[in-house]
């Protein structure tokens, strides 16, 4: 059986080989290090102490054993205060500020995993239709229900399901707007937790919370059993509807019809709303109890279609102002009908403006385009215009009206930034631009470049796109239309170049050697109206300024169609060639001769700069010689006088 002092042995030793063989960790203060080394030598001394005899085991152990666990301790208290005092190392503290944790990657990593709502995405866009319509079913049906009883009782299990239906609609919206995301320096909050407060903070938040209050247990209270009005609370997210409709007004296409018809909605609302509060207050006084009220005397007064349809035409008459109603009797139908007109007034003076509007909008472009029309037909009549050309100038805009042509692109696009109007020229003609050969294989970078440059034009049946002799400055596409290749006199037709068709790419390129000299080789007419993508020399060559390898590309192109043709003088291209390749030598043996130029022109400078300060000081010298003369004949005339006066002769300033 194993002693206590074999056990206390073999207790410590494990630790004092540890202790044997390790290093103490390295800290910054010697003092430590000292108070460290102490402790492993108390620990070793109390190792090496010899063990007692067995009758004094049990004290000797025991204070043995109690000394090193309080020196393990001690050790272990040393060590962690070591670790929390060690000197951190320094960061940078510019990085601290602008630069992202790791820590803050791996819960921006985290939070973008998490299912967060994009405002411009369609899913939010649908939703919102979707809430939408439950917000105007609430606003229609509540309100009927409480005026019309017999409408509440028919369909009582069909509206507690859409009510119930509509709730369910309102706290998926709420869950939505918990994950909706925020635009935050540009780019959308994916946090959840920023998602949530920044929802809670907003005034949304309220109105949705007040929406959703289940006061449908009001229903339990025998005077409020299943009464409809306790469910008005739902009516504060009205403005979900109209967030929707600001987005339906900028998507769409047809704005000015969208306008009208959510115009139209909200006037019908605003009737069905009177027509019910009319229906409402004749049963509080007493249907038929004077003229003013609701007659239900009538055989088919009771029925829900009659009752419904005269509140309605009531409520229309009265808030178009037409009047055409009976006066009202009491105090409470005064004090109604007067608030009804007032709120016709605001709602006709509302329709008129609004309508106004719309018809302004929708009439804007035109009554530009027409503008534009008149005053080229005034400069036509002022000029005195032949009768001919001003009505092929009208047949030209009335073409240009038909097929919804912009006349300037450049003017209407031009609010849009540089990246975008890049993108729509690349959707419109980069598929017409592919179709030039010499371009087909051209860099994507200069296609880029190129379809920005390229300009719509519209020709008039009968017009010469280009005659033949003239100096090309332009190449075309045909985008629609069909033009003809005549001969001078215009009567025979050589052949028809149709949509896609591509001419005058040659003489934009200065192919050097060609036969033609970079003029037209044929006379093109359009058969009707066409319209036409126009390239122009100069834009071509400032492109190709920045991307001479495919310059060289091109010209080479154009050179091999040129060949085809037996349009290219070879001898010309070659010393044309030659000229161009003996260019930086020219340049080279010029900037020589304009070095040795200015360094003449230095010396030159430099000698009349020396001459000049010569000639200086000599004209110095001479005006001080000059004043010393002048000074001595002037002292000498005083003196002159004097002598003469002696003698008794008169004098003069002059003679002397």
């Amino acid at each position: 059986m194993t002693s206590p002092s074999n056990r206390q042995h073999r207790r410590t030793a494990p630790y004092v080989v540890m202790n044997n063989h390790t290093q103490p960790p390295t800290v910054a203060y010697s003092a430590r290090e000292k108070q460290s080394n102490n402790t492993d030598n108390v620990i070793q001394t109390l190792a090496n102490t010899p063990l007692q005899q067995p009758d004094e085991l049990d004290v000797a152990s025991t204070t043995l054993f109690d000394l090193v666990r309080r020196a393990q301790r001690i050790r272990r208290w040393m060590q962690k205060n070591h670790r929390r005092q060690v000197i951190p190392q320094r960061t940078d503290s510019f990085l601290e500020k602008f630069a992202p944790s790791s820590k803050n990657k791996l819960v921006q990593d985290e939070n973008s995993k998490n299912w967060v709502v994009d405002p411009s995405q369609s899913f939010y866009y649908y939703w919102s239709s979707i809430v939408s319509l439950a917000v105007l079913y609430n606003y229609t049906i509540l309100i009927g229900r409480s005026a019309f009883l017999l409408l509440q009782q028919r369909l009582l299990i069909v509206w507690l399901i859409f009510d119930y239906l509509c709730d369910v609609c309102y706290i998926i919206d709420t869950f939505i707007h918990t994950r909706k995301g925020y635009l935050e320096q540009g780019l959308i909050v994916r946090d959840i937790g920023k998602l949530r407060k920044h929802y809670m903070q907003s005034r949304a938040f309220l109105l949705d919370i007040i929406s959703l209050l289940p006061t449908d247990f009001l229903y339990f209270i025998p005077k409020l059993y299943l009464l409809p009005a306790v469910r008005f609370n739902r009516l504060l997210r009205i403005y979900r509807t109209f967030e929707f409709s600001d987005k339906v007004e900028t998507q769409t296409n047809h704005p000015n019809v969208f306008r009208l018809v959510s115009l139209l909605i909200t006037i019908l609302i605003i009737i069905h709303w009177n027509a019910c509060f009319y229906f409402i207050i004749s049963r509080w006084i007493g249907y038929s109890s004077d003229g003013w009220v609701y007659n239900m005397t009538t055989p088919t007064a009771s029925t829900l279609t009659t009752q419904y349809l005269y509140c309605f035409f009531w409520s229309t008459l009265v808030l178009t102002n037409i009047g055409e109603v009976p006066p009202p009797e009491t105090d409470i139908e005064v004090l109604f009908v007067t608030a009804d007109f007032l709120t016709g007034v605001l709602i006709f003076a509302t329709i008129v403006g609004n309508v106004g509007s719309i018809i302004a909008s929708m009439n804007a472009v035109r009554a530009d385009f027409r503008q534009k029309v008149d005053q080229v037909k005034q400069y036509m009549v002022f000029r005195k215009v032949g009768k001919d050309l001003e009505r092929r100038v009208i047949t030209w805009f009335d073409y240009l009206w038909l097929q919804k042509q912009v006349a300037n692109e450049d003017q209407v696009l031009g609010s849009l930034p540089q990246k975008l109007r890049v993108e729509i020229a690349i959707h419109v003609h980069l598929a017409a631009l592919k179709r030039v050969p010499i371009f087909a294989e051209a860099q994507p970078g200069l296609l880029v470049e190129l379809v920005t440059r390229l300009k719509l034009q519209i020709f008039s049946p009968g017009d010469y796109v280009c005659r033949k002799g003239d100096i090309g400055k332009e190449m075309y596409i045909i985008k629609r239309g069909r033009l003809s290749v005549v001969s001078d006199d215009g009567t025979k037709v050589f052949v028809t170049l149709e949509e896609g068709s591509v001419f005058g790419e040659i003489s934009i390129l200065n192919i050097p050697g060609s036969k033609t000299g970079n003029r037209r080789t044929a006379n093109i007419r359009s058969v009707g109206y066409s319209d036409l993508f126009c390239l122009t020399k100069q834009d071509l060559w400032e492109v190709l300024a920045e991307y001479p390898s495919a310059r060289e590309t091109l010209i080479e192109r154009g050179k091999a169609h040129l060949r085809k043709d037996n349009l290219l003088d070879e001898e010309a291209a070659q010393t044309a060639q030659e000229d161009e390749a003996a260019i930086p030598e020219k340049v080279t043996r010029l900037e020589g001769n304009i070095d040795n130029l200015e360094t003449r022109l230095a010396r030159l400078m430099g000698e009349y700069s020396a001459n000049m300060a010569s000639l200086g000081q000599r004209l110095q010298t001479v005006e001080k010689l000059a004043d010393t003369k002048r000074t001595t004949t002037t002292d000498d005339i005083p003196s002159r006088k004097n002598t003469l006066d002696i003698s008794g002769i008169e004098t003069h300033e002059d003679d002397v």
